[in-house]
């Protein structure tokens, strides 16, 4: 006779997609939230510990179409090496641990949700320069396959979508970021 084994909730921190993730609070980076951490923490977790976001109870994503978009900004827009620009993100992706949200072509009815919410949020503040683009509109129909509780990002239009959407958004903190770069920047010079 085989004895009856009781069910328990157990929770179970890991990254293992055979386990149910819960209790965990899911954080979905996009490009813009991606390239400030780089640049502005040096990929560092321990700044955004500072602000609140500790590891558990916080797991962060990213979709995989901001890898080449973040590399082209770095080098573009930051003047990072090609080189500098790929340890700076395997960097952060090791550092946080991040988890790569991968595209499927079912993902084409989330991206036309989105589509549709974006529409919604352009018609109802009437401001057209809130319209993201198709990238953007992949990352937020992967952030609603994978249940992503925050979103983070820069991006004003990325953000009203994503509430639109039902998802919890935080924006950047621009000012701050803004000051800490100009403190780099100052150190830095004065260095030399």
């Amino acid at each position: 006779m085989v004895a009856e084994k009781k069910e328990k909730d157990v929770e179970a921190y890991s990254m293992s997609g055979m386990i149910k993730l819960k209790g965990f609070v899911k954080n979905g980076l996009d490009t813009s939230a991606i390239i400030n951490i780089i640049v502005n923490f040096d990929s560092e977790f321990e700044e955004l510990r500072q602000r609140g976001f500790t590891f558990p109870p916080n797991i962060f994503f990213y979709h995989e179409v901001s890898w080449s978009e973040t590399i082209g900004v770095l080098i573009n827009e930051y003047k990072f090496t090609k080189e500098e620009a790929i340890i700076g993100l395997k960097k952060l992706i090791a550092k946080f641990n991040l988890q790569k949200i991968v595209r499927f072509d079912s993902d084409d009815l989330l991206e036309k949700l989105v589509g549709e919410a974006n529409q919604k949020v352009i018609q109802k503040l009437n401001n057209p320069r809130l319209k993201i683009g198709e990238r953007d509109i992949m990352i937020i129909g992967g952030f609603l396959r994978e249940k992503i509780n925050f979103a983070h990002s820069g991006d004003n239009g990325f953000l009203k979508t994503c509430e639109e959407l039902g998802i919890n958004v935080v924006p950047l903190p621009e000012r701050d970021f803004a000051k800490e770069k100009e403190i780099k920047s100052w150190m830095k010079s004065r260095k030399s």
